[in-house]
């Protein structure tokens, strides 16, 4: 959050806060989004609605708010999810229309610099419109510099474009580097500007639209090769089919842009506009039934990949030396590439066999419940304070990225409040016992300190009071490694009470440092467990 200039977060109940009814003055940002609703509504007007006339906000306008999370999943499995951005398609259409427009200005004295003023007042006009995002502020600086660059006369390098583009960007916002739109669009563009000349020359295709097809097959090859390795870290995930979606995508998307863009120019003439949102409506739903009916194929989508940072470092320099290879021809880059694949080999081999062997216990930071996921291989039982389909539906957002991240293949619910004793291959609990791993975690379902606490290797307490707890002795507790989810020494009197017995290096608090990592390992001395923890800072 520091890095989009957040430092702090603050939650407030509805009755800590009211909405003034003063009138505010909108900035310029706030101006474009009053712009925006405005047109969304041209479109509401001409019958558009539901996934529809999300799709078409997303394409045209870039609000994705609305865009229903099925929807979203089917263009992120069909690797689609690209065109939901308003990127370099979008503001190229843009650009090339009100060029082509604008083109008798040349011909008067002072109407260059009027053309000149008058593209850049659109493009950075429909930037604003769309929400500034990284994609679409790439787009507009670098269709900027090419407005410019023309009324100067001056050939543009696209190479030196993007670059400065870039550097023009990182100069007022430098936080955009950490953006994943950031890296995403530049690595895209960069990809499919090096490599799809090289992939479509491969082939010569004499027949008009087979090489057509094939010219869009080579984008969507060559944008993947500098895309995959970011896609799979961020996302831990790989859409198998991009490359037939795209065939149609593409095409289909550039239809609507151009049909949107003339509905709206034109929806003043309802006759017209009728007929121009009927063939607007044909196309949106052909793109969400081509996109839908991918997502339905089999093995659609590669999910839960496992690619710590050492694999994107090593992919990324396969791409850099075999790049430089095929630029200058020397043998050294070829020998650097096959040495970087060989790494990767390694370090795959390695990771795979860590998930293997993992046995993990961690704590979860969130206010007012329990969730705790104990990870065994490629196999997570989570224990929840809440039943498993409040469980789904509210912690997802934890639950989900978790998974992807760790390469889970095998996900349970169980309930912290369940008497009923559980068996697992590698879990048992028993009322408020949990044998994982050859370790005993004693987590209560009550949140009062308990009266009794049986001997265990590490305890979770809903809430710690360091007080209380002086009543334990210490012979028959000799490892006493604490877990809570309130602040163990809330004041300056019960930390003084709880360092009399306890050490504070034995207390971890969820609050104060956020969720806990317990790693079990065997000991080489004596081949019994132990427990190494630490809290989670990535």
């Amino acid at each position: 959050m520091i890095r989009h200039g957040i430092a702090y977060r603050l939650y407030l109940s509805t009755e800590d806060y009211f909405v003034t009814t003063a009138k505010i003055r909108l900035n310029l940002r706030q101006k474009a989004l009053v712009i925006r609703n405005h047109l969304q509504n041209v479109f509401v007007r001409y019958g558009f609605s539901g996934n529809e006339m999300s799709i078409l906000s997303a394409l045209v306008l870039g609000d994705r708010e609305n865009i229903d999370p099925e929807i979203k999943e089917e263009f992120t499995n069909s690797g689609a999810i690209h065109i939901l951005a308003v990127s370099g398609l979008h503001v190229g259409i843009i650009y090339f229309v009100f060029s082509f427009l604008l083109r008798f200005l040349k011909t008067y004295r002072k109407g260059r610099f009027a053309r000149l003023f008058i593209l850049l007042t659109v493009i950075w006009g429909y930037a604003f419109i769309t929400g500034l995002s990284p994609s679409v502020l790439r787009a507009a600086t670098m269709f900027s510099f090419i407005a410019i660059g023309e009324n100067i006369n001056r050939q543009n390098n696209v190479y030196n474009t993007l670059a400065a583009s870039a550097f023009l960007l990182l100069l007022f916002n430098p936080m955009l580097l950490f953006e994943v739109g950031f890296q995403l669009s530049y690595a895209a563009v960069l990809s499919i500007v090096f490599f799809q000349p090289l992939i479509y020359h491969t082939i010569y295709i004499r027949s008009w639209w087979p090489d057509k097809l094939w010219g869009l097959l080579t984008v969507s090859l060559a944008a993947q090769i500098g895309v995959s390795p970011l896609s799979i870290f961020y996302f831990h995930q790989f859409p198998v089919y991009f490359w037939l979606t795209n065939l149609f995508a593409i095409p289909l998307t550039t239809l609507i842009i151009y049909a949107a863009f003339l509905l709206l120019s034109l929806s003043f003439i309802p006759v017209i506009g009728k007929v121009i949102a009927l063939l607007l409506h044909i196309v949106v739903k052909a793109l969400l039934y081509a996109v839908s009916t991918v997502n339905m194929l089999p093995g659609s989508i590669i999910s839960n990949i496992s690619f710590p940072p050492q694999m994107l470092v090593t992919s990324i320099l396969v791409i850099i030396f075999l790049t430089l290879f095929i630029t200058v021809k020397q043998k050294i880059y070829l020998q650097l590439t096959l040495l970087s694949l060989i790494i990767l080999s390694g370090i795959t081999t390695f990771e795979k066999y860590q998930l293997l062997t993992r046995r993990e216990i961690v704590f979860f930071n969130i206010p007012r419940k329990t969730l705790i996921a104990t990870i065994h291989g490629k196999s997570i039982v989570w224990i929840s304070s809440e039943d498993s389909i409040t469980t789904k539906k509210k912690m997802a957002i934890y639950m989900g990225p978790f998974e992807q991240m760790h390469g889970t293949t095998t996900s349970v619910i169980i309930p912290l409040s369940g008497k009923r004793a559980r068996q697992f291959s590698f879990l048992r609990k028993k009322k408020d016992m949990i044998n994982f791993a050859g370790m005993r975690i004693w987590v209560p379902e009550k949140a009062e300190m308990p009266a009794f606490m049986p001997p265990a290797d590490l305890i979770y307490l809903y809430k710690f009071d360091p007080e209380g707890i002086t009543k334990f002795k210490a012979e028959e507790h000799p490892v006493m490694q604490f877990v809570t989810n309130t602040p163990p020494f809330p004041d300056k009197k019960s930390k003084k009470a709880g360092k009399s017995k306890i050490l504070p290096g034995n207390v971890y608090s969820l609050p104060d440092k956020g969720a806990l990592r317990a790693n079990i390992f065997i000991s080489d001395k004596n081949k019994k467990n132990g427990i190494k923890i630490g809290y989670i800072t990535h």
